[in-house]
């Protein structure tokens, strides 16, 4: 929905196949709106109040709805979470995708934000809560290096034992009815002390959930807002 006439009549055609693909894909509406009119609201309190008039109940329309919120008017933008989308849509996930879409807002690059807004949508509906898809151990190139280096590493030990056992140890050249302990000796060197600082709780530390009830009953989630 652009009512903020940020967008092309390509963009707007390209990106409305992309969010229908995601959004079919996971049960799920993925909206983008654009505003140059709050009508004086936050937009907590627009999203919300778009949400209950537009989307919630309607065809065409998923009640698990996120909702991406560009608001030209306060140069502010969110992305909200509704019903069971803000189950994977949570707080944390939503400041990641609003970290890399802001700052293209502010370059004016609409169509790229926008577009990085789908595509990270469809990452995180399909991935489970509390998992970070962005961990590198979730990343397909180091999984394969991973595997490489495992083959390899597998390979390395087969050849280095086909080369035949060692028999020889310690006792092979031992003469058992000769041989005795003479004598024993401890000799006290030193003693090497490590102390390490336990960490102090930082009880000021960033986080923590966003989201509440719309005006309809419906819960969301929702970022952090941002400007731009």
């Amino acid at each position: 929905i652009d009512d903020a006439n940020l967008l092309s009549s390509d963009d707007k055609e390209d990106l409305n196949k992309l969010a229908n693909k995601y959004s079919k894909k996971h049960d799920t509406s993925i909206v983008v709106i654009t505003t140059d009119d709050t009508y004086e609201l936050s937009t907590t309190d627009y999203a919300s109040n778009y949400y209950d008039t537009y989307i919630h109940g309607e065809d065409g329309y998923n009640d698990n709805c996120v909702l991406f919120l560009i608001d030209m008017d306060h140069r502010s933008t969110n992305i909200f979470a509704y019903e069971d989308a803000a189950i994977r849509m949570d707080t944390k996930r939503s400041d990641k995708i609003l970290d890399v879409v802001a700052p293209k807002l502010k370059n004016g690059e609409y169509e790229d934000a926008i577009q990085t807004f789908i595509k990270k949508n469809n990452t995180y509906l399909g991935t489970k809560p509390n998992i970070d898809p962005d961990n590198i151990f979730f990343q397909i190139w180091f999984q394969l290096l991973l595997a490489i280096i495992i083959g390899a590493a597998s390979v390395g030990i087969m050849v280095h034992n086909s080369g035949g056992r060692v028999t020889t140890n310690s006792t092979t050249y031992l003469d058992h009815g000769n041989s005795k302990l003479t004598g024993c000796y401890d000799h006290y060197i030193r003693t090497t002390t490590t102390r390490t600082k336990k960490p102090e709780n930082d009880n000021n530390s960033g986080g923590g959930s966003s989201g509440g009830t719309t005006g309809g009953g419906s819960s969301f989630s929702s970022g952090n807002e941002r400007s731009f």
